[in-house]
């Protein structure tokens, strides 16, 4: 029989994510860290200061099948310290790429002025 491993602790980590970000104002928190934006950033932020918990599933079972992950209150703790300082830190590295780019890019104009 076939096994898959999954990661409970990825699942843990999202959802904190989502119910962090409700109390962050929409813009430019939940703007930023929306799907579509920096939160994979964000869960790899804080999936690699963590140990993360993985479980082998049969394939064959039930594909919703939910595996839940309990966290004790120190652990849980520590991973909501984690996603507040990974926002911070997050958009901070955008913001110096996003500049970087942003000087490149004034850079190249002055060239073309000239």
């Amino acid at each position: 029989m076939q096994k898959n491993l999954v990661n409970i602790t990825l699942a843990a980590v999202t959802e904190e994510i989502e119910i962090i970000l409700e109390s962050y104002p929409k813009y430019p928190y939940q703007e930023a860290f929306s799907p579509s934006g920096l939160r994979q950033n964000l869960i790899a932020y804080v999936l690699s200061r963590v140990p993360n918990r993985y479980v082998a599933i049969d394939s064959e079972s039930v594909p919703c099948q939910t595996v839940e992950f309990r966290c004790s209150s120190e652990q849980l703790v520590h991973i909501e310290n984690l996603i507040h300082t990974g926002i911070r830190d997050v958009l901070h590295s955008y913001d110096k790429i996003d500049y970087r780019l942003l000087e490149q890019v004034k850079s190249y104009s002055r060239v073309a002025s000239w």
